[in-house]
C-alpha cells in the first residue's frame, strides 16, 4: 500500500507542517514544545492549540492503553498493508510504538 508523498511540508492541510512539528514536540521530550506551541498560536490562535493538543493527547492516551493491553491490528488489516503504511508513515519513531518490538499483527510470544 503506498500512500504517496506530499508535495508540500504542509501535506496538503492548512498549517499541516505546524501542526506536524507540534505533536512531534509533544511526544518527543527532547523537543522544545514551548517554541512549536508559540509558533502554532501565532499561525491558529490560542484555541487552535488547546484542540490540537487536545487531539495529541487523545490519541496517544489510547495508544498506550492498546500497546499495554497487547491490542494490536486485526489479521485483516495487517494483510491489507498496514505494516508498510506504518512504516512509510514513520509511527513506529513515536514514542508509544515503541513499548512492543513485535510487527504488527503477529502474536505475542509465549
Amino acid at each position: 500500500m503506498a500512500t504517496g508523498r506530499a508535495t508540500s511540508e504542509d501535506g496538503g492541510i492548512a498549517h499541516g507542517g505546524l501542526l506536524r512539528r507540534y505533536t512531534e514536540a509533544i511526544l518527543d521530550r527532547e523537543q522544545d514544545v514551548g517554541a512549536a506551541r508559540d509558533s502554532l498560536i501565532e499561525a491558529m490562535g490560542e484555541a487552535a492549540a488547546i484542540q490540537a493538543a487536545s487531539i495529541v493527547a487523545s490519541f496517544d492516551g489510547i495508544n498506550r492503553v492498546a500497546d499495554a493491553t497487547g491490542i494490536r491490528l486485526d489479521e485483516e488489516s495487517a494483510r491489507s498493508g498496514a505494516n508498510e503504511l506504518i512504516t512509510e508513515l514513520e509511527l513506529e519513531e513515536l514514542g508509544a510504538a515503541r513499548s512492543s518490538d513485535r510487527e504488527v499483527g503477529q502474536p505475542k510470544a509465549s
